[in-house]
């Protein structure tokens, strides 16, 4: 249905919205709320493993058990590399997966069970023994720990994209899915804080009976999302014949709109995590002078307070996608993340610490709509993919689009750690650092987003799949096969 006014033809902003297509969701396509509920709580499984570990692995492992950092960082890089193997192989086994409950339950099921058995696995290594065996143990418990994690987080993802075939349902359920995560992810920050209590023998106890607890909240939040989730195309995939792995990553590239898809989600998260690196430098330094204990608790401000702003943009994107193509929506987004970066360098002043908080609504705003348009265009990439190569695929999507994100995550940390000690000259010896230094590090926290986020814009020009296409496409599919 179209609305329109009759009082003049130039393209205002009334008329733009008057003309934008109103959401006319079909009953059979609507996902219920609680189903809805119960995906969203997979995220909250999925974060706690893959950030629980990520974040504790230093604090645990080189200021409770003495293991140098750079080993910690060699473990870290194994795993992404053992990722490499472990997510396409189960991104292929869940897309050939015929079993009466579905090709994404079963794994998800079993995958939150053994994760969370795994993630406190990781840090009952003996506090007795040497470096050389602490780390040895580290590097299989993280081979375990993330082949049980792939397990889990592949089907999801891919779970995801087969919700529903509706172009704006899909934004509904990832926008709701964005409000759990906003609220169940405020924990993650206090962890270690956690295992420090006095209540623990130590603080290695506390955080290894916190890591149980956080074991058991990964295993009911992913089984509640097996039990509860309908696939959508299951018996359209019972129908389609195994695909070979090597074949379906092979066609994948050739997926113009996915590789558009991922490749901004990567580059994006490069950006993302390069500046939270060194966000603790900057306020800690750049804004206080060396004041660890000043500088921590800001930086802890400008995590946190924004959240508000991001619940927010999640909610005008799930307000607006009715009326606005996602394609157009998540450029306004990604603008606004860039000019929020931009005007960091004049906000971030010395001495001067509520200014640093003056873009960060801005940045939140954008970032909340940036992750629920492009997870949601990332199921619409897989009606194009099934349109073009007759299959339903989303486990090797979930596989590449997973692997993508680990490879740039890890790049932004380690690039981050070059850039400290070898472009800005950083020592922590000295403490307080000069100015030259200072304003390295601060052009570097503006710079490397920045061009990141431009780089991601420029991209996402290229994009093709509109509102009406996507229509056209899924009305061709459903012609050639039943109706989902």
């Amino acid at each position: 249905m179209r609305l329109g006014f009759h009082c003049q033809r130039d393209h205002s902003i009334g008329q733009i919205i008057a003309e934008s297509p109103v959401s006319a969701t079909a009953v059979e396509d609507r996902v219920p709320l609680r189903q809805k509920f119960a995906y969203s709580s997979g995220l909250i499984a999925d974060h706690y493993a893959q950030f629980g570990v990520a974040w504790l692995a230093l604090p645990v492992y080189n200021i409770l058990l003495g293991i140098s950092p750079q080993l910690v960082t060699i473990a870290l890089s194994l795993a992404r590399l053992w990722d490499a193997i472990t997510d396409p192989v189960v991104g292929s086994i869940s897309d050939n997966l015929k079993s009466r409950y579905g090709r994404r339950k079963p794994l998800i099921f079993a995958g939150a069970i053994l994760t969370g058995i795994a993630f406190p696995l990781v840090w009952m290594v003996p506090g007795s023994w040497n470096e050389t065996a602490t780390f040895i143990y580290l590097c299989v418990a993280f081979l375990v720990f993330y082949t049980c994690y792939s397990l889990f987080s592949v089907p999801y993802e891919s779970l995801g994209m087969e919700l529903t075939p509706d172009y704006e349902e899909r934004t509904r359920v990832f926008s709701i899915r964005f409000y759990v995560s906003a609220f169940a992810d405020l924990g993650l920050p206090f962890l270690f804080w956690m295992g420090s209590l006095a209540i623990f023998a130590s603080h290695l106890a506390g955080v290894r009976l916190v890591s149980v607890g956080v074991g058991l909240l990964i295993a009911a939040t992913g089984i509640w999302c097996a039990m509860e989730c309908v696939e959508r195309y299951q018996t359209i995939a019972e129908k389609q014949d195994k695909e070979k792995i090597f074949h379906a990553i092979g066609s994948l590239v050739k997926n113009r709109p996915l590789v558009i898809i991922v490749s901004s989600i990567s580059i994006y998260l490069f950006a993302d995590t390069s500046m939270r690196a060194l966000e603790p430098y900057v306020h800690i330094y750049y804004i206080y002078g060396g004041d660890i204990q000043t500088g921590a608790l800001l930086d802890a401000a400008n995590r946190t307070i924004p959240v508000a702003f991001a619940l927010l943009g999640a909610f005008v994107v799930h307000v607006l996608s009715d009326r606005f193509d996602k394609h157009h929506m998540l450029l306004a987004c990604v603008a606004t993340i860039f000019l929020s970066h931009l005007a960091i360098y004049f906000t971030y002043q010395p001495g001067h610490p509520l200014l640093t908080l003056a873009t960060k609504p801005f940045y939140a705003f954008g970032t909340a709509g940036f992750w629920v348009l492009v997870i949601s265009m990332r199921a619409d990439v897989c009606d194009w993919d099934e349109y073009k190569f007759g299959l339903r695929r989303e486990g090797m999507i979930a596989a590449v689009n997973n692997w993508l994100v680990k490879v740039a995550i890890t790049l932004a940390v380690a690039a981050s750690g070059y850039i400290l000690e070898f472009v800005t000259g950083f020592d922590v010896e000295l403490g307080a650092q000069s100015i030259e230094t200072l304003e390295r590090i601060k052009l570097t926290y503006v710079a490397v987003p920045c061009a990141a986020t431009l780089i991601v814009f420029m991209i996402l020009l290229s994009y093709s799949l509109s509102r009406s296409k996507l229509a056209d496409i899924r009305s061709e599919l459903e012609e050639r096969r039943e109706a989902v």
